[in-house]
């Protein structure tokens, strides 16, 4: 059975962090196991969360509009507000499709590089070879069962 302390604050969390960290940073604890560790706790957390919501909710709503505390945090239900549907409107729908064309062009001529000129059908533009965007690596890790 999963037990956490009745409250949790911030000083609690930030407190957590610094000394994990530290022992990582110290070699007291390998770093790859934690990773995996932290990645596996997240993973089980948000399917807690997302199994656990509805009812959370409807707990909220025992307290009434607007903000209030409890058990460490600042909580408050908020109703979603209406946003337009973009998709009903006939120039954002061709607007869209145009920037997947030309988004589509643009990998396309970055791909295979000065090999070959692109040329935009629409415009006879010759699409340029962009700089490629800043990226870093990542560390993944997927889970399993024992038995697979």
């Amino acid at each position: 059975m999963l037990t956490l302390p009745n409250h949790i604050d911030k000083a609690d969390i930030d407190a957590f962090v610094a000394h994990v960290t530290s022992e990582v940073n110290e070699g007291i604890v390998d770093p790859l196991s934690v990773h995996i560790r932290c990645k596996a706790v997240i993973k089980a957390l948000e399917a807690i969360l997302e199994l656990t919501e509805e009812t959370a909710k409807d707990t909220a709503a025992k307290f009434g509009r607007g903000e209030f505390r409890f058990e460490g945090a600042s909580v408050s239900l908020r109703e979603p507000r209406d946003t337009p549907n973009f998709q009903a409107d006939p120039v954002c729908v061709e607007l869209s499709e145009q920037l997947k064309a030309r988004q589509e062009l643009v990998k396309t001529a970055f791909r295979i590089g000065n090999a070959a000129a692109i040329v935009d059908p629409n415009t006879g533009e010759v699409v340029p070879v962009v700089a490629p965007r800043a990226a870093k690596s990542t560390l993944t890790a997927t889970f399993y069962r024992d038995w697979e």
